[in-house]
């Protein structure tokens, strides 16, 4: 019977441990497919994640154009569920051209969703 219960503890100690590690891997995954599906909008080249900040680079066709605000609400909808909490959008013309990052315009979510 002891050796049971110590078989049993071990068991649960193995599970305590690698169930924040599971968990972890599970919001990568997600927040992956989050950042995959922005890429696939057309008016977005790329977006990653930088600590607790979304960087979002617009298409350079339109990134003069584009109206950042509507896109910061449908955006900050999600930053709970992903663990960001401001959104940076990126001058993607002076990437490509100087390989230098320049900011546009940036939305705190905790601004917006109160």
């Amino acid at each position: 019977m002891k050796r049971v219960i110590q078989k049993l503890w071990c068991i649960g100690a193995v599970v305590a441990l690698l169930l924040p590690a599971m968990q972890l891997q599970a919001v990568t995954k997600s927040q992956k497919g989050f950042l995959e599906h922005l890429k696939s909008i057309s008016t977005i080249d790329d977006a990653y994640f930088s600590e607790q900040a979304l960087l979002v680079w617009p298409s350079p066709d339109i990134q003069a154009t584009l109206d950042y605000g509507p896109m910061s609400d449908m955006l900050c909808q999600e930053y709970k569920t992903y663990g960001y909490l401001v959104i940076w959008y990126m001058n993607s013309s002076k990437y490509r051209r100087e390989k230098e990052m320049e900011m546009l315009e940036s939305a705190n979510c905790l601004e917006l969703t109160e």
